[in-house]
Formats: C-alpha cells, sequence, structure tokens
C-alpha cells in the first residue's frame, strides 16, 4: 500500500530547536505537552507539521477589550428615600425671639 501523503523532513530535537529559536529542554517541554513530537527511544522527532504547531501553541493570545464596569443596583425604596432627602426642606434658624 502506497502512503498518500509524502512525509515531510525529519528534525532531531536539537535542529528543530535551532529552527524555533528555542533551548532544547524548552521545545521538548512544550513538544510533550502538547504532543507534537515522536519519540524514537531516547531521541526526540519533529516533523515540519509539528513545528508549525508548536509555533502555533507558543502564540501570544489576542487581548480582548476591558469589559465595561457593572453599574449597581439601587432599589426603587432607596432611590425613593435619596428623592425624599433631596427635596425636603431644610429647617433653618428661623425668626430669632425678642427677649
Amino acid at each position: 500500500m502506497e502512503p498518500t501523503i509524502p512525509l515531510d523532513t525529519i528534525y532531531t530535537a536539537d535542529e528543530a530547536a535551532e529552527r524555533l529559536r528555542l533551548t532544547n529542554r524548552a521545545l521538548i517541554k512544550i513538544a510533550r505537552e502538547y504532543g507534537y513530537c515522536s519519540r524514537s527511544g531516547r531521541d526526540y522527532l519533529f516533523s515540519e507539521a509539528d513545528l508549525l504547531a508548536i509555533w502555533q501553541a507558543l502564540r501570544e493570545p489576542a487581548k480582548s477589550p476591558k469589559p465595561p464596569p457593572v453599574k449597581p443596583y439601587i432599589s426603587d425604596h432607596r432611590l425613593y428615600e435619596n428623592l425624599v432627602k433631596l427635596t425636603a426642606k431644610k429647617k433653618g434658624l428661623g425668626r430669632k425671639q425678642r427677649p
């Protein structure tokens, strides 16, 4: 049975790390975490597709805009109390009484 997809170039961990500008340890750690590597004994091997997938995993996610702050709810009763305070007449000293 013939393979339908040709095999890409296979890189060793050192070659792949150099290509992605990472340390050997960092590359292997990321690749094992996401499952983007093959292993033959002690050697880790990477295909072109693996390197592209690792590169995508390293990309910084887009920052979403900060949501507007939630305004606190004011109950009808509290609103009524505040309006009563604002509209109430202030008591003055009144007239001075004569001695």
